[in-house]
């Protein structure tokens, strides 16, 4: 038996504190008291515990820890994770919270350190499924604490946002025979995937036409610029519905109504693409009927200016046919003096 320590007193209540620093578990501890008639022993079973130290308990919002990543937000919106942290370990001195996002490829494009939410701001972060990383993690001077470390992750699928595509003014265009209409789609065509309005860049844009009571066909023909000639559909009536050739890659389309049938109404598709999105507008256009002709005679009499340029020699001569002329007008009632 090992002699922990003897004292000597004269009171019949000892209180005795000793610092363990040996292996953990169940140790057996005696205690003998003597005098000089007599001596008595008891013993007892003590269990020297561990210091408690458990792994850091991470909580992450449920809509985040989905194998199928199914928490999707668009490039130009932002993001927040928030992670809830409980540490519960008598050995550590030293808790740490890292974060990471990480792209598809395993590429690491943000990193925040003792943090207990991940903000992304519109525009920073790329379409694509990307995967947010918080290790906990414990340290101590004394213990090795690295089995204490716990990674928990998050998903968020990132989505290209929109291509938006508009055309001024009303929808619905009340249009007369033989004047010009003018569509503009520059200034409310946009990318929302991109911070600036005005960048355009990587935009293919076609303009379709067809009659309000057709259908668009499966392939789309390409219409020419030309008169109606009263012989098939679409806006010109050469190939029916289609893509307006002549303003393929056009912001604004202008036409001339006289080159359509009147009394119809037109629908006016403007298209716009770039990558795998693609966005539409659409305008209708009624041509009205064209007023009747309305024809009218104006005359000048010239004659006597005619005399007056004439020399003397052939003055009579000209007179002679110019009244001849005049009678003849007058009996056949076509002119008036």
């Amino acid at each position: 038996m090992l002699v922990i320590e003897q004292v000597s007193s004269s009171d019949t209540i000892i209180s005795h504190q000793h610092t363990y620093d040996g292996s953990y578990g169940v140790h057996t501890v005696n205690v003998r008291a003597f005098n000089l008639a007599n001596n008595d022993t008891l013993s007892t079973n003590i269990d020297v515990l561990e210091w408690p130290c458990q792994a850091p308990n991470v909580t992450v919002d449920a809509a985040f820890i989905d194998p199928d990543c199914r928490f999707s937000v668009e490039n130009k919106e932002s993001f927040m994770v928030n992670a809830t942290f409980f540490v519960a370990c008598m050995k550590s001195e030293q808790f740490t919270a890292r974060w990471e996002l990480v792209d598809s490829n395993q590429v690491v494009l943000r990193t925040l350190a003792n943090a207990t939410q991940l903000i992304s701001e519109p525009y920073t972060v790329p379409p694509g499924r990307h995967e947010v990383r918080i290790a906990a993690s414990l340290w101590s001077n004394y213990f090795n604490l690295t089995d204490k470390t716990v990674v928990v992750s998050a998903c968020i699928n990132v989505t290209m946002s929109d291509l938006v595509a508009g055309i001024g003014g009303s929808s619905f265009i009340n249009a007369t025979f033989n004047d010009t209409v003018q569509l503009s789609t520059y200034n409310l065509t946009y990318d929302l995937g991109i911070p600036s309005t005005s960048d355009k860049s990587g935009m293919i844009l076609k303009w379709r036409c067809k009659r309000s009571n057709e259908t668009w066909p499966t392939q789309l023909a390409t219409q020419s610029y030309v008169p109606y000639n009263g012989s098939g559909g679409g806006c010109f009536g050469d190939v029916g519905p289609g893509v307006l050739g002549f303003a393929v890659g056009q912001w604004d389309l202008i036409i001339d109504t006289s080159y359509l049938e009147p009394l119809v109404n037109y629908e006016i598709q403007f298209v716009v693409r770039k990558d795998v999105r693609s966005a539409n507008a659409d305008v209708t256009l009624f041509v009205e009927q064209p007023f009747a002709p309305v024809m009218g005679f104006r005359f000048v009499s010239c004659m006597f200016q005619l005399l007056q340029l004439i020399s003397d020699a052939n003055k009579l001569l000209l007179y002679n046919a110019v009244i001849k002329m005049q009678r003849n007008i007058v009996d056949n009632s076509l002119f008036r003096y």
